[in-house]
């Protein structure tokens, strides 16, 4: 029987570079202490001590240590599914010092699905997991699943339930995975007939995965309430988690030479087609265009950039003070919601 440790932190550090503190303590006795700590299976001799230094970085990050894949210990510093973390701690792992034969970091749990051969003891209750079965049912829009999630063990306190079943998906396909391809997780008490082995839901990703087109260029039409027509053109897949430290959202708008719909004239498309390869250009992977909408006279370039990068964001404010009445707009916004409704 295995048991399950997690640590969130709950409290925010007022050091100017939290990051930076963290790995200097762990270069000067962090991994002396943790390596020791941890092989001796002695928990209470970091667990407080880890759990500061990762609270002085964020609130609500979430910590674990694990056997290492590469290395002899994984230590894990994740958001715990919040996508407000889940830049900072993809901050901390790119700060991170190159893997030794002792540890190696991750910013979000790695699937781990041999936790489903054992049973555990969650909130004080004991689940077999070999005995876990999901339903997995594609969305509407064909690119993620609706998880339903069964296991004898469940009684229908979701409060308590919810939490396992998505630390379940969580060794299956990994943290970031559950986000990529997940849309919703429902626990089940009554299984359903047309149920999987827990065990098979990877295949089941990848099969899906399989069927979506390559990554590239959509472009939409439709009308506004008004009636002037609305030209979109957005990336797809439209994924925050595949670009995790961007989570400044840019609203670049640019008014054009209209004709009589609105929309560009030829040499305005031009002029635009110009502007948006040479703010691309500029930007370079300091950030990334997502979505443009064309309308009533005004192109709205979205762009998403890292918002601890004052460079990326310089870029875009020196676009907007060169070509008035261009005007540019930045708002906080991990998780892209600025953006969902081209999704």
């Amino acid at each position: 029987m295995m048991g399950i440790f997690r640590r969130r932190t709950s409290g925010r550090g007022t050091g100017k570079d939290p990051i930076e503190a963290f790995w200097r303590w762990w270069a000067e006795d962090g991994e002396d202490l943790l390596t020791t700590a941890t092989r001796a299976g002695d928990f209470e001799a970091y667990v407080d001590v880890l759990t500061r230094r990762v609270k002085a970085i964020a609130r609500g990050l979430e910590w674990e240590t694990r056997t290492g894949t590469d290395a002899e210990h994984t230590l894990c510093v994740s958001s715990g599914g919040d996508a407000a973390l889940r830049p900072v701690a993809e901050r901390w792992y790119r700060a991170s010092p190159p893997a030794s034969r002792r540890w190696e970091f991750v910013p979000a749990r790695n699937a781990k699905p041999d936790m489903l051969d054992s049973s555990i003891t969650y909130r004080g209750r004991t689940f077999d997991l070999r005995r876990t079965r999901v339903h997995a049912a594609v969305t509407r829009a064909g690119d993620g699943l609706i998880v339903s999630v069964h296991n004898p063990g469940f009684t229908g306190q979701w409060d308590d339930e919810y939490g396992l079943c998505v630390l379940l998906l969580e060794w299956l396909l990994g943290e970031d995975d559950v986000e990529r391809w997940v849309r919703r997780v429902d626990c089940i008490a009554y299984d359903v007939v047309d149920s999987i082995p827990a065990a098979d839901l990877p295949a089941r990703v990848a099969e899906l995965a399989r069927t979506l087109p390559a990554p590239g260029w959509l472009l939409m039409r439709g009308t506004l309430g008004s009636g002037e027509p609305i030209l979109v053109r957005v990336l797809r897949p439209l994924r925050w988690i595949d670009h995790p430290r961007f989570d400044l959202h840019t609203a670049l708008r640019v008014p054009f030479d209209a004709d009589g719909q609105g929309l560009p004239t030829p040499e305005a498309s031009d002029a635009l087609s110009d502007l948006e390869d040479s703010l691309v250009g500029a930007l370079g992977i300091r950030g990334m265009l997502v979505a443009a909408e064309t309308s009533k006279g005004v192109r709205t370039f979205h762009f998403y950039s890292d918002s601890e990068d004052q460079n990326g964001r310089d870029v875009l404010d020196a676009a907007a003070r060169g070509r008035r009445p261009v005007s540019v707009r930045h708002t906080p916004d991990p998780g892209w919601k600025k953006v969902q409704d081209f999704a």
